[in-house]
């Protein structure tokens, strides 16, 4: 998240950690498209957990911790497609020289009209760090969401009126790809357009994120992962001399049922 700023990340744990199922499920929606007759609940329903082991956290194009990350999150969806969870890591914003956690809650509406799927929700980010590093400027975000999927393509868009550790607000849009390409073996990209006052206030400027991956499935559960993520920030603004520099991210994750 914001680079310089004791302030946080996004989505970027796509499948770098942010793979909690409501990251996997965040995938939305029109109001309209809830209202429709022929809407269908999602066939997860249960109580599921994930951990996972990566090599860095990486929020939307932004390190979170500036090395390796232990995550792991809980999730209840129920029949009728309504979801909630948690999920959490641990944190070293980029020149804050404090450790801490954040802890994600979220809660939403999941569900398919035909072969288009769609989620609609609320998610607020918790940073512990911010009792620590910036008391006056509390990273600590609500964000609702709203997005759709259809075959491997997804498009998601974010929008909160205060930004992390900023007054002002900002959005993102997020263009997603899960390509099979055997039965253990997924391609995955992402494009995230990040933009707004807030974004601007933490960055110096709007910024586009993206991601190129594969995800193997494993036995017993786990999922190995590989993304490569950078951006397109100007190192001179809040996102530091490497941020439009390449990124390489390792993983290991396990999803469970309770």
């Amino acid at each position: 998240m914001p680079g310089s700023n004791p302030s946080p990340r996004q989505a970027f744990p796509p499948i770098s950690g942010e793979d909690v199922l409501m990251k996997m499920k965040q995938i939305v929606a029109c109001a309209a498209l809830v209202a429709a007759s022929s809407v269908a609940a999602p066939a997860f329903a249960g109580a599921t957990g994930n951990v996972g082991v990566f090599s860095d956290y990486m929020f939307r194009g932004v390190t979170q911790t500036g090395g390796a990350a232990v995550q792991g999150g809980l999730d209840y969806a129920f029949d009728s497609g309504f979801y909630l969870g948690t999920w959490g890591s641990n944190l070293n914003f980029a020149g804050s020289g404090g450790d801490g956690t954040e802890v994600d809650f979220y809660t939403g509406y999941a569900g398919k009209v035909g072969d288009l799927g769609f989620d609609v929700g609320a998610l607020y980010y918790y940073y512990s760090e911010a009792e620590e590093t910036a008391p006056a400027t509390s990273p600590d975000t609500l964000e609702l969401y709203a997005g759709l999927t259809y075959g491997p393509v997804g498009v998601k868009y974010y929008y909160t009126s205060e930004y992390f550790g900023t007054d002002k607000s900002a959005s993102y849009v997020n263009f997603t790809l899960a390509q099979p390409l055997t039965e253990t073996l997924t391609l995955t990209a992402n494009i995230g357009l990040n933009d707004g006052d807030g974004v601007k206030a933490a960055f110096g400027d709007s910024y586009i994120d993206y991601s190129l991956g594969l995800a193997k499935s494993l036995d017993a559960g786990f999922t190995a992962t590989f993304q490569i993520v950078t951006t397109d920030q100007d190192p001179a603004y809040g996102g530091g001399p490497d941020s439009d520099s390449p990124k390489v991210v390792f993983g290991l994750k396990k999803v469970f049922d309770l």
